[in-house]
């Protein structure tokens, strides 16, 4: 394992779909139970610690409250769960794990650190736990993600995905109505460019009113801009998790950036926002298309009607559609002395009745391929749903799977953000190659 040796690792913030859920209550973590770690006092009474991110009511601390009393309920086993802010989640995981501390049994994993927590010794491979019948019930995208080096480390909570919305309202003022489409006749992203070019021409002929016409909603970050690559045959990382070289500085990432430099030269797409002002704009009736995740029209602040239609495709890689996808994970701490407890209590989360009832509660797009038939086949479910549902499952692409994410997202972040603002295509997929292995030289 290339990192077992190194303790101290670098802590990134990582951005995932379900950002909503995101604590922004105050720093210090909150207790739900009584007790003050894992314990196992008899055979019929044992508590599992649980630490993970969303504080307060309206976060992951509140809505998982009924779950836990199910399961308790239902087990006799008590979840003593802690719950942190979204960053300092990452510390704690670091701090106890690297210490070695056996004072928590599960941990909360944002999906671009299952593979850094698994090879570096934090979590326990959960392949004995696990049969290849439970392992086939979740979509392979949000499987594979939980795959290190041939080894399960952890297991999804839910997963994400991308839809093309749209604000109906300024597209009538424009006189412009979407192609009908489906999941086999996608609108193509130069066609999406094209009516968004012609609803900026009728609606600001002068450039003055601030519409942006097609952007991303995460704009300049990996978890959605990868997908342009990825939906011309481009991979994200080498095989091995380490390597950019051969990857990345490949036709398809050349010309997925080519194609978005020039959408932003062409005044469609936009400067200056970041990812965390894009979205503001889209809500507040300011874009015309945007690339995003589900809980977007539940943001809008404006009247406008939103629409939603599948992730566009390029032309001549029809067959090459990629949407963005992971989410949160469930892991055991490789020191609990109540591994077994802790396997129920995560089949439970992820597989089971608590599943369930996450589902419904917090209406996050199911990893579990039963519950995406289950939206697909309902006449009930919102058309929304359905499609990110079929997403999902059918063209989903995770994230580069490596354990020097931190590293990797620095350096295309980058690459991204300096395309938009008019550098050289290939000059700054080369400088991403080369920060990347300069940054990870010490991992390999």
């Amino acid at each position: 394992m290339k990192l077992k040796k190194i303790m101290a690792l670098t802590l990134v913030t990582a951005m995932t779909a379900g950002m909503s859920l995101t604590g922004c209550g105050g720093s210090d973590g909150k207790d739900s139970g009584s007790d003050g770690g894992a314990s196992s006092d008899s055979g019929d009474s044992v508590t599992i610690k649980w630490i993970s991110q969303g504080t307060g009511e309206d976060g992951w601390e509140g809505i998982t409250k009924p779950i836990l009393e199910a399961y308790e309920e239902e087990t006799g086993v008590h979840i003593n769960a802690e719950f942190y802010t979204f960053n300092d989640l990452f510390e704690v995981i670091e701090t106890k794990s690297a210490a070695g501390d056996a004072d928590f049994d599960v941990m909360s994993v944002d999906v671009t650190y299952v593979s850094k927590y698994g090879s570096s010794g934090y979590l326990e491979p959960l392949d004995q736990y696990f049969s290849d019948e439970e392992k086939a019930e979740w979509d392979d995208a949000s499987y594979q993600a939980g795959v290190w080096e041939d080894k399960m480390y952890a297991a999804p909570e839910n997963t994400s995905t991308q839809e093309l919305y749209y604000n109906k309202t300024l597209l009538d003022k424009a006189g412009i109505s979407v192609p009908e489409n489906d999941a086999d006749n996608r609108l193509t992203y130069e066609e999406v460019a094209e009516l968004a070019k012609q609803g900026l021409k009728k609606l600001d002929p002068g450039g003055s009113q601030g519409y942006i016409g097609f952007d991303f909603q995460q704009v300049s970050r990996v978890y959605q801009m990868n997908m342009l690559a990825n939906s011309m045959g481009g991979k994200n990382i080498s095989d091995d998790g380490y390597s950019l070289d051969g990857v990345v500085n490949t036709k398809p990432w050349i010309d997925a950036m080519t194609w978005y430099q020039k959408l932003v030269d062409d005044g469609i797409a936009s400067r200056g926002y970041d990812a965390d002002q894009l979205g503001d704009q889209f809500s507040a009736g300011k874009v015309l298309f945007m690339i995003g995740g589900t809980w977007t029209p539940s943001n809008m602040t404006c009247d406008d009607k939103v629409g939603y239609t599948y992730a566009p495709c390029f032309e001549g890689h029809e067959d090459e559609v990629a949407t963005s996808t992971g989410s949160w994970y469930f892991g055991i701490n490789s020191k609990s002395s109540n591994k077994d407890a802790a396997a129920d209590f995560i089949k439970y989360f992820t597989l089971g009745k608590g599943n369930d009832m996450w589902l419904e509660i917090n209406g996050d797009v199911p990893s579990r391929i039963d519950k995406q038939d289950e939206i697909a086949n309902n006449p009930d479910a919102s058309e929304d749903m359905k499609i990110a549902a079929y997403e999902a499952a059918n063209t989903a692409v995770p994230r580069a799977v490596t354990p020097v994410f931190g590293e990797y997202s620095t350096a295309l972040d980058q690459a991204w953000e300096d395309v938009r603002n008019g550098a050289d295509v290939e000059e700054s997929l080369n400088n991403a190659v080369e920060q990347f292995d300069a940054a990870t030289a010490a991992y390999k």
